[in-house]
């Protein structure tokens, strides 16, 4: 379908774009204006639709191996505070180390995503909290964030691709992919991802429990 779309979409634009170049009055420029955000909100669904399906395949052929998740998340983090100076990146790990025999490369996307989107829905001002714990048989690799609250729906549909948390009027195109592979990545590990509001309006945390047997 996304491959079918593909060419009346860039037919359309090329139109639009060739009609945005001639004289126009102020009414016809808005209708053209309504029609290029019409498409590219079209065009970003398509990508997005394209986007899933590869990491679908992509969760169905990584690669595994036995890592120690308290140092992955240390080097993640490190990276994190390096290409987000201005931010405040907390790291909690347990005493004890968490073995996780996992997809290194799955684990780490998903800990991107969930930072990515922490980053995205606070303030400089607002701290940001990745942990690790361990709980009956289970890694429990969470991020929080301070500054946000779910919105009243049902939280575990957050998890499905197009459906974003975030505000459409200030973040534009953004479709909720990167919640879409969370889910993708703990039910890969036999695992489940959720959300949930912190009490006291302390922000919002996203938990990934993988069982480590």
């Amino acid at each position: 379908l996304s491959h079918e779309l593909k060419t009346p979409i860039a037919i359309t634009r090329s139109s639009l774009e060739n009609l945005a170049s001639q004289p126009l009055d102020a009414e016809s420029r808005q209708y053209v204006d309504r029609a290029s955000e019409g498409l590219d909100r079209q065009a970003a669904i398509v990508r997005a639709m394209s986007e899933a399906q590869r990491l679908e395949g992509s969760v169905k052929t990584a690669d595994w191996d036995m890592v120690n998740l308290g140092d992955m998340l240390g080097h993640s983090v490190d990276a994190y505070r390096t290409v987000h100076p201005g931010r405040k990146i907390r790291l909690e790990l347990p005493e004890d180390s968490c073995e996780l025999y996992c997809a290194p490369e799955l684990i780490a996307q998903a800990l991107d995503k969930l930072v990515d989107n922490a980053i995205g829905l606070s303030t400089e001002e607002d701290e940001i909290v990745v942990s690790l714990d361990r709980e009956e048989g289970c890694c429990l690799l969470s991020v929080a964030n301070q500054g946000t609250r779910l919105p009243g729906v049902l939280h575990d549909h957050l998890f499905y691709s197009l459906v974003s948390l975030r505000d459409k009027r200030v973040i534009g195109q953004h479709l909720g992919l990167g919640l879409h592979i969370l889910r993708l990545v703990s039910e890969a590990h036999g695992g489940k991802v959720k959300a949930r509001n912190l009490p006291n309006d302390g922000g919002v945390q996203f938990i990934i429990r993988i069982p480590t047997t």
